[in-house]
């Protein structure tokens, strides 16, 4: 299962592994009562609703998800930073991430351009709105696509004048693409797409937390149209589904 956020042909976040279902959640609540469903009934949902709804998500950490991710430079490192400033971090995260000491770039199309963009909020210093006129952005991305092609052009000529890995990757800015294999529970997951589709998030990170959201719902339908229904829909703060076009 895989999805192009971005929408640039470039940007990919693939599902490749999970472990564990709603019917996995509901045995692990009733644990402490030593009992297990075989198959899932109208009371498992009821738990499910009831443990989302009043935050008791201990449960959820039973099931994981293993996901590919590439994304530009900027969107891996806010995506780190939020992970290891949350909660649910060193227990229930795994983070491979490709290194530019070992491997190098050698195609100069491995940039993030945006299509449109967006302008700075007047009453949010972290966050955009709006977007740019058809003249404006046309300038802006002619800028941002030059200011790429010069940097993986210093990059290259370093190479070539010998300048190890390490020490070239210093010139690439950080549209740069990267990946990373990302293994994390179901727990954290939420609680990652929650603050990234929320109010003021970066409508890129926004994306891969939509997609993201869109590949684990086959596997845990019923969690998901919970947290949907107590979470997305009436919570306070969270926006629309973002778009990039």
């Amino acid at each position: 299962m895989l999805r192009d956020p971005l929408n640039d042909g470039k940007s990919r976040i693939e599902l490749i592994d999970s472990m564990g279902s709603d019917l996995s959640i509901v045995n692990d609540a009733r644990a402490s009562f030593d009992k297990t469903s075989k198959e899932l009934d109208e009371k498992d949902i009821k738990l499910i609703n009831y443990l989302i709804k009043h935050q008791h998500t201990s449960p959820f950490r039973g099931v994981v998800f293993k996901f590919k991710v590439k994304a530009p430079l900027y969107i891996c490192r806010q995506w780190w930073k939020h992970v290891i400033a949350s909660n649910h971090s060193e227990e229930q995260l795994g983070w491979n991430e490709k290194s530019f000491r070992y491997v190098a770039i050698d195609d100069s199309n491995e940039f993030y351009v945006p299509h449109n963009f967006r302008q700075q909020s007047k009453n949010n210093k972290q966050s955009t709105e709006g977007v740019l006129s058809a003249e404006l952005n046309n300038k802006a991305i002619a800028i941002y696509q030059a200011q790429c092609e010069n940097s993986y052009q210093a990059y290259s000529q370093l190479l070539d004048l010998g300048v190890g890995r390490e020490q070239a990757r210093g010139v690439l800015i950080p549209s740069v693409y990267t990946s990373w294999v990302w293994t994390v529970s179901l727990q954290a997951l939420l609680n990652f797409i929650n603050l990234r589709l929320g109010v003021g998030a970066q409508t890129e990170i926004g994306a891969y937390a939509s997609a993201i959201a869109e590949l684990i719902q086959p596997i845990v339908p019923i969690s998901m149209e919970a947290w949907s229904k107590h979470y997305l829909k009436g919570a306070e703060g969270t926006k629309s589904k973002p778009k990039i076009s």
